[in-house]
C-alpha cells in the first residue's frame, strides 16, 4: 500500500504525493474515526486501494456520521481500470451502508483533470454519481525561521480541555463537514500527537476568542515533494539563499518530505487571526516546520483575511457529495453555512 501511495504522483506546479509513510497503520483511525480499506488484487500484484472513513461531523446544525473516501488509487499498469474503480467503489459503498452514514463525500485536486474527467462522468461506466458541493482552498503558509538562536519560549496562552471544546465545537456547528468536538475526539487525537496543550488561544474579556494547534503528522502522514514546473522550476536556485538567511522557507529538493504542520483551530471574527498566526508561526518555527497548512471554502470571507495575512501558496481542490445506491443523500442546501473540513484529515 505504501509503495502504490509513493509512486502516485499529484500533477501541478508542484508535483507531489501524499503518502502513508513512514508507518501507515499508525495513521489509521484519526481524530476517531471508522476506517475501512479497501485492497484490490491481481493475483498477488496490489492494483489499487482506497479507504473509508467515517467521523462525526456537523451539517445543516446537526451532528452527523458523514464518510470521506480517500487514499483512492489505481496502479497506472493495472489491467482493466474502470472494473477497478467499478468494484472498488461497489465494496466501500457498501461498507458505508453497514456503517450507517448519513452521506459520504471525497475531493479532487482541481487540477487533476483526468481523475475529474473520468469521476465526474463515472455514473456511464456504473461509477457513484459525484455532485460537486464546494471548492476548497488549502493555503501552504511560509514560516519565517528566526537568524538568531531561539531564546526562552514566549508565554502560551492556554485553555482547559472544557473551554477549547465549547469554544471549537461552537463554531464548528455553524459549518458543514467540521468536526464535531467532545471528550473522546481528545483522547483520539492525543493517540496522534494533538493535544489540549499544543493549541494557542487569544481571549477577550477572559473568554477564548480564538484557539488553534499545529499538527505534525509526519510520523504516519507525509508530503513528497517529486519536481517543479514553471517560475517554481527556475526560481528554486533564488529563494534557497534567501531561505538560508531566515528570510523565506525552503523549497525542498526532489525526494524531500515537506515540512509542515497542519493547523486545527478557529477565530470568532477576521480580526482575532494576525494575533493567533504570530503566535503559531513562532510555536512552528521552534518546532523546525517550514510551513503551515489550512483549508477554507473558496467562498468563505475568511479566506480573503488569512490570504492577506499569509501570503501563502495555494493548492485548489473541489469537494464532491458521493452519491450511490441507497446511501443518503444530501440536498445540498446549505444557507449561509460554508463547509469547513479539516485539511489534516482529507
Amino acid at each position: 500500500m505504501r509503495a502504490l501511495l509513493r509512486t502516485s504522483v499529484m500533477p501541478g506546479s508542484v508535483d507531489v504525493a501524499f503518502t502513508r509513510e513512514p508507518r501507515h497503520e499508525v495513521g489509521s483511525g484519526l481524530a476517531g474515526a471508522v476506517d475501512r480499506t479497501l485492497l484490490y488484487r491481481d493475483g498477488s500484484r496490489l492494483d489499487g486501494v482506497g479507504r473509508l472513513s467515517v467521523l462525526d461531523l456537523w451539517r445543516g446544525g446537526l451532528p452527523q456520521r458523514v464518510g470521506y473516501f480517500g487514499d483512492l488509487r489505481v496502479r497506472s499498469q493495472a489491467r482493466r481500470p474502470a472494473r477497478i474503480l467499478r468494484d472498488g467503489y461497489r465494496i466501500l459503498c457498501e461498507a458505508a451502508e453497514e456503517l450507517g452514514v448519513a452521506g459520504c463525500f471525497t475531493s479532487i485536486a482541481t487540477d487533476n483533470d483526468r481523475a475529474r474527467r473520468v469521476l465526474e462522468r463515472g455514473r456511464r461506466i456504473g461509477l457513484p454519481e459525484y455532485l460537486p458541493i464546494a471548492d476548497l482552498v488549502t493555503l501552504v503558509v511560509p514560516v519565517r525561521r528566526p537568524r538568531a538562536p531561539f531564546g526562552d519560549p514566549a508565554p502560551k496562552a492556554h485553555a482547559t480541555e472544557s473551554e477549547l471544546t465549547s469554544f471549537l465545537d461552537g463554531v464548528a456547528r455553524g459549518h458543514d463537514l467540521a468536526l464535531v468536538w467532545n471528550t473522546d475526539r481528545w483522547r483520539a487525537l492525543g493517540r496522534h500527537g494533538l493535544s489540549p496543550t499544543d493549541f494557542h488561544v487569544v481571549r477577550e474579556e477572559g473568554r477564548v476568542v480564538a484557539a488553534a494547534g499545529l499538527w505534525d503528522q509526519r510520523p504516519f502522514k507525509q508530503t513528497v515533494i517529486h519536481g517543479y514546473h514553471g517560475a517554481l522550476r527556475w526560481s528554486r536556485p533564488l529563494v534557497n539563499p534567501l531561505a538560508a538567511l531566515g528570510w523565506a522557507p525552503p523549497l525542498p529538493p526532489p525526494g524531500a518530505v515537506l515540512s509542515q504542520g497542519y493547523l486545527v483551530g478557529a477565530v470568532t471574527h477576521a480580526r482575532h487571526w494576525p494575533g493567533l498566526l504570530r503566535a503559531l508561526k513562532a510555536g512552528a518555527a521552534r518546532r523546525r516546520l517550514d510551513w503551515m497548512v489550512l483549508s477554507r471554502d473558496a467562498r468563505d470571507p475568511e479566506l480573503a483575511t488569512l490570504r492577506k495575512l499569509t501570503r501563502a501558496r495555494e493548492y485548489h481542490t473541489r469537494l464532491y457529495e458521493v452519491r450511490w445506491g441507497e446511501l443518503p443523500n444530501w440536498t445540498g442546501e446549505r444557507g449561509e453555512r460554508f463547509l469547513r473540513p479539516e485539511a489534516a484529515l482529507l
